[in-house]
Order: structure tokens, then C-alpha cells, then sequence
């Protein structure tokens, strides 16, 4: 007999869980990759993060137990091995269940690679471990005290070889990973790292660096060519070589390495910094700073160049600033980026006017009916709630007429512009729109169109500017805080700070102001300001109020909470990358930042059930297939439980609706399962 339930689990406890939704398939720095010879890849990168996929399609982010940096991965057999920071070490057999492991030391362990007896990691300070199974780990005394960088293994002349790179040129050899020898320096460059690839090692490092050695202890130069920093190499099935770096990709068919970055090429692929580089079979696969994937490949000729694209067609331009709209968000940012959504989740690339272009846009917001976009050199531009016809032709040549809103989608340059000054802060206040910008620029319209100079009484920036039940205020550089009752008469208030006040809002019944080196000022009414104590010395840049707590965001991946706005507790997120702009709806939070950074959490538990249908098929050798199809919300991570008697229930699988659809199918297949079960999805927040 089989059976459905549903069942709720406990709330979740911090911190919150943070999703992707922009750049995909998400953009944590990739700083290590493996593939093994099932299809499974696996990626690692800042803040504990790891991503699987075996299609390239589908990537399932995974619970590392750590927010630790993890610099490196492997498979020691069938087994994933990942080391890190500050000694940090994971093992998975399954890549739904890594096992945390703490080697008691401040050391970083840069470097994994593992023969078919022993898996080794290297790091700062000489640092090398030596594990038989990569859950007992021991230090190996060596002679040297060079830190290191990378390590890996190969089979020179048939012999097994460990060769470990590191700083000043440092290049250590070891036949077993035990008993290790330093070689006499051949280079005084930074080596990053070392790769064994079609019966050679090759060595790269700064300033373009790349040596090749067939033993392991002689070594030649090789003239890629490459100017900046090198981290990864690659060789093919078809002989081709292939090495990659900062703004480097270069690649060795018959007698001549090219600059395939080389804007000239068909398909270049785009001039970032690459941490790795595998080849998948019939293509290459490069990664590396903010998630950014790309995937090289000739067409139906092996004498046809090779094409580079990215695995998306992400958005990464920074992203200064995002503004709720009711059932709207919009996000701006540089070279005339304008993103909308209506979930969060997905998010579109919107056209803006020809004459704005090549504006950076600073600041968005208004009122329900207009949105406003700010920028450099007085750009403006705004976007009214007015019905629009929308005329669509479908598949059989039919046309059909519907009526869409145009706010956030159609927009209206102000021409010509009020101000030459850079634009940023944007308000509405009754029937008035306010802007604020350099030179302590203030600009208020009631249509959007015309636009009226205030007098400010200042020179600084003013790089926001909020409404609130008593006026408005406007903050900026070096501690400014103006405070106005009508939007035309404007006065100085007090900030008792010098430092840049960035962000303003009244939000959670509150007005906050955030800022340089960790500030955090509160008012009751816009006069009198306290200066709260935030507990970090970074860039407070944006402040939201969220499911019944307050939150900061700022750079290297900053993020504060507080349920008063007077005690702040770090939370952190999954990237240290800098965020700018914060928004919210109900329980779910936004934020934006540099090279397109979208995340995504929602701050309270989502306990809803999740409903299943389920089917039973069995083959012909008797193997039992279970397909589930899970319903539930984005975002919703669930247990499936199952037992063949109750009460007793065994935990299952940790699954999650990875997108907007709120829809999972998900199989497993059995050769000897029982006759009966009963299945439930219990939520796990």
C-alpha cells in the first residue's frame, strides 16, 4: 500500500538561505572544479558554496555545513574532496551529503589532488596534509617553508607523481605525497598552479608564467603569448592546448598560440578572470570570478575556429539600486542597465530610451503611478502606470490584442535635462517626485517632465533622498543631512559624523541612515539623530525593512540584522562581493550589487505543505521506479520521508524548488525495494 502526506518540520533557524537569481546559474567566484567520469561536476567557491550539475543545465547548490572559503576539490576515487580556508576540509560519497572535517589549523589549503591510494592537500606555510581516505588527515614534515599553491598528480613514465607549486616560484615533488622534496627554483614568479594534462605537468603563474615538464623535475618555458596571470590548463582529446587567466584565454592549435580574447575572433569569449578550465568531452568549460561559465566549441570542422559562449546571457553590469513597486521591481545600474520583475526570481532586460543609452543610472523609485530613474550627467527618466495596447502574432499567423501596464516597461526621457550634475537619490512626497545629486542638487517635478532646481544650501553629493510622516530628508557626503517639510525649503540638520551617509530611508516606521565605515544613525523625527554602533568597519549602502526586522546591506557581501534598528547582528550572505541596493516584499528580500549581483532569501520560514503525486513503474528486471511530482513555493526546501510501518519514519533526500515554477519532478530507482511504502515532503525551512 502506498501513501501521500505532508507534514511541517521547525522553523528555520539563521542565516537566512540565499538564492541566485542573477547572474545564472549563480555568481559565486568559482575557484575550483572537478569532473569525474560519471558526468558529475562540481564547483566551489567563496562562502562555502558548492554547486553541482551533470548537464550543465540544472545546478543544485549544496550544504557545505561552512561558510569557510573553498578553494579546491578533487575526487579521490568516487569520493568528492574539498579543502579550503583555515584548514577546512569536506568528503562526500553522495553530493547531497558533504561531511565538514577541521584540521585545527589557521592555514589555508589552497591545493587537492589525490592518486588512487592517497589524497593530499597543500597550502600556506608549507603546509601539506596526506589522507588515505580524506577523513583522517596528517601533516607531513617538509624542509621547506614556502606557502603553496596547488598540487597534482600524475604518471610520468608510468610512476606516480605529486607535484605542489606555490609562492616565489617554489615547485615541490613527492612519489607517494609523504616524504616530499623541494627542486631548485626555475622561476621566481608566483606559481598558481600546476595540472597534469596528456602525459605532462604544466606549472602557471604571474606575469603569464607557464612551464611544462613530462617528469616532473626538468622544465621548459612555453611562450603562450599571455601577459597577466595564469590559473588554469587544458589539453584535449584532439591535442589542442589551452590556458587561462586574468583577461587571458590562449590556445595552442598546430605550431601558434591566439589571444582568443581577441575582439577580432568570430566568438571571443568575454575578457574576465578564469579560475579553471576542464575539457567536457566535445567542448571546453571555463570559470571563474562571479559564476561566469563558458563553454568553447568548434561547429562541423576540426579547421574551424573556436566559438566562446557564455552558459547564460546574464546581465553583469553593477547594479546601484532596487525599488519595490507594488507587484514591480526595478533595479539599475551601469551602461543603461534596467531590469524588471515581478517575482524576484526572474528578472528581465528592459529598453530604455536611445538618448540614455550610455548613462549609468544611480537611483530608482516614486510613486505607484510614475518611476523614476536617475543617473550621470542629469539623466532622467520616467515610466507612467498607463494602460498599454500590446499586439501579439501567434503560432497559426492569429493576432490577439491585450492591455499591460506600461510602469517599469515603457520609458520617457526627460529632455532637455534640468542639471548636469550626477543624479541619484529619488523620492516621492505628496504630488512631488524629488531628486538629489552632485553639488547638492535638488530637482522636484509633479509630472515628471518639468523639473524645478531647489536651493539646497550645500555643495556635497547627495546621494539619497527619502519621504517620510514628517517631511523629507536628503543624505550625502561627509555626514549631510538636510531635512525639508514642503520639498522646496531645505535646512541642515546635525549628523554628528563625517563620514558619507549613502543611503536614507524611513522604512519599519524608522528613519535610517547608512553609510561609510559602518555607520548607522537613527531618528524619531528627522532633527535629532543617534548614532548607532553597527559593529563593522565596511560600507553600509542600503537599509530595508523585512518580515519584521530591519537589514543593512554593504560591501563584501555585508548584511546586518536587527529586530529595533538599535542592536545589529552580522548575518552575512553567499558572496563578499559589494551590495548596493535592497528592496522587499512581505517576507521576501532583494538585493543587488556589483557585475549583476541578484540575491534573493525570504526571512521567514516557508511552511506551507508541499503536495506530491506520485507513480510506481517496474521494469522488466524487476527495478522499481518512484517519479514524485512536488508542488509547493519557490525557494521551499522539503525532506521526502518514508517508511514501511508506522510510526517509524527514515529521512530522505534534501530537495528544493530551484525556480518560479514551485514545481519539482524528481526519480529514484530501486532493485530491491519493498512492497509497500509510505511517503510524506516535510518542510525544512
Amino acid at each position: 500500500m502506498l501513501g501521500i502526506s505532508s507534514q511541517l518540520g521547525q522553523p528555520r533557524a539563521e542565516p537566512l538561505t540565499w538564492r541566485w537569481s542573477n547572474p545564472r546559474p549563480h555568481g559565486n567566484n568559482i575557484f575550483g572544479t572537478a569532473l569525474n567520469n560519471q558526468g558529475l561536476l562540481v564547483q566551489t567557491g567563496e562562502r562555502g558554496q558548492i554547486y553541482t550539475t551533470d548537464d550543465l543545465r540544472l545546478w543544485v547548490p549544496r550544504d557545505s555545513h561552512t561558510t569557510n572559503y573553498l578553494r579546491a576539490i578533487t575526487f579521490f576515487n568516487n569520493r568528492i574532496v574539498v579543502t579550503g580556508e583555515s584548514g577546512t576540509a569536506l568528503y562526500a560519497d553522495s553530493p547531497a551529503d558533504f561531511h565538514l572535517l577541521d584540521l585545527r589549523t589557521t592555514d589555508w589549503l589552497e591545493g587537492v589532488a589525490a592518486s588512487a591510494n592517497v589524497v593530499v592537500a597543500v597550502g600556506d606555510n608549507a603546509a601539506v596534509y596526506s589522507s588515505p581516505d580524506a577523513v583522517t588527515w596528517t601533516r607531513q614534515s617538509v624542509s621547506f617553508s614556502d606557502w603553496l599553491r596547488s598540487v597534482s598528480y600524475g604518471t610520468p613514465n608510468g610512476n606516480g607523481e605529486f607535484v605542489a607549486v606555490g609562492e616565489s616560484g617554489a615547485v615541490a615533488v613527492s612519489g607517494d605525497g609523504l616524504n616530499w622534496q623541494k627542486l631548485a627554483p626555475f622561476t621566481s614568479q608566483n606559481l598558481n598552479k600546476v595540472v597534469w594534462a596528456t602525459n605532462q605537468f604544466w606549472v602557471l603563474g604571474e606575469g603569464g608564467t607557464t612551464f611544462v615538464s613530462p617528469s616532473g623535475s626538468s622544465w621548459s618555458v612555453i611562450a603562450t603569448g599571455a601577459t597577466n596571470d595564469l590559473f588554469a590548463a587544458t589539453v584535449n582529446s584532439a591535442g589542442a592546448r589551452l590556458v587561462a587567466g586574468d583577461s587571458e584565454v590562449r590556445l595552442l592549435e598546430g605550431r601558434s598560440w591566439s589571444n582568443e580574447i581577441d575582439p577580432a575572433k568570430p566568438l571571443p569569449p568575454p575578457a574576465w578572470t578564469y579560475f579553471n578550465s576542464l575539457w567536457m568531452g566535445n567542448e571546453f568549460l571555463l570559470s571563474g570570478r562571479t559564476g561566469m561559465i563558458v563553454e568553447g566549441f568548434k561547429t562541423n570542422s576540426v579547421t574551424s575556429p573556436t566559438f566562446w559562449l557564455p552558459l547564460t546571457d546574464s546581465i553583469r553590469n553593477w547594479l546601484w539600486e532596487v525599488h519595490r513597486f507594488p507587484g514591480l521591481y526595478l533595479a539599475v545600474g551601469d551602461r543603461a542597465t534596467l531590469m524588471s520583475s515581478g517575482n524576484g526570481i526572474d528578472w528581465d532586460f528592459e529598453l530604455v530610451p536611445d538618448s540614455l543609452t550610455n548613462s549609468i543610472f544611480l537611483g530608482v523609485g516614486g510613486k505607484t503611478n510614475l518611476a523614476v530613474a536617475v543617473g550621470n550627467a542629469g539623466a532622467i527618466m520616467t515610466s507612467a502606470d498607463n494602460a498599454q495596447t500590446v499586439v501579439s502574432t501567434n503560432a497559426d499567423g492569429s493576432t490577439e490584442t491585450n492591455q499591460v501596464s506600461s510602469l517599469g516597461i515603457f520609458w520617457s526621457a526627460v529632455s532637455p535635462r534640468p542639471t548636469t550634475a550626477d543624479l541619484q537619490g529619488v523620492a516621492a512626497f505628496g504630488s512631488n517626485n524629488v531628486v538629489t545629486g552632485g553639488n547638492g542638487t535638488i530637482l522636484t517635478s509633479t509630472d515628471g517632465n518639468t523639473w524645478t532646481t531647489r536651493q539646497s544650501q550645500t555643495t556635497k553629493f547627495l546621494s539619497s533622498v527619502t519621504s517620510f510622516p514628517g517631511g523629507l530628508i536628503a543624505v550625502g557626503a561627509q555626514g549631510t543631512i538636510l531635512a525639508s517639510s514642503d520639498a522646496v525649503n531645505w535646512a541642515t540638520r546635525r549628523s554628528g559624523t563625517t563620514n558619507w551617509l549613502f543611503r536614507v530611508r524611513y522604512t519599519g516606521g524608522k528613519l535610517i541612515a547608512v553609510g561609510q565605515n559602518g555607520s548607522i544613525l537613527t531618528s524619531a523625527d528627522g532633527s535629532i539623530w543617534t548614532k548607532i554602533e553597527s559593529g563593522t568597519t565596511s560600507w553600509l549602502n542600503d537599509v530595508i525593512w523585512a518580515g519584521n526586522h530591519f537589514y543593512v546591506i554593504g560591501t563584501v557581501g555585508t548584511v546586518l540584522e536587527s529586530p529595533d534598528a538599535t542592536t545589529w547582528t552580522s548575518i552575512g550572505t553567499i558572496t563578499e562581493k559589494a551590495l548596493y541596493g535592497a528592496a522587499s516584499s512581505g517576507d521576501q528580500l532583494i538585493a543587488t550589487g556589483v557585475e549583476g549581483i541578484i540575491l534573493r532569501t525570504h526571512v521567514t520560514p516557508q511552511t506551507s505543505p508541499v503536495l506530491i503525486q506520485y507513480t510506481l513503474s517496474k521494469s522488466a528486471q524487476n527495478a522499481v521506479t518512484n517519479s514524485f511530482l512536488f508542488s509547493g513555493q519557490p525557494d521551499q526546501r522539503f525532506l521526502l520521508d518514508r517508511t514501511e510501518k508506522l510510526p517509524g519514519w527514515a529521512t530522505g533526500p534534501k530537495l528544493e524548488f530551484l525556480d518560479s515554477s514551485g514545481l519539482l519532478l524528481y526519480t529514484e530507482v530501486f532493485t530491491n525495494a519493498p512492497s509497500s511504502q509510505l511517503f510524506r515532503a516535510r518542510v525544512n525551512p
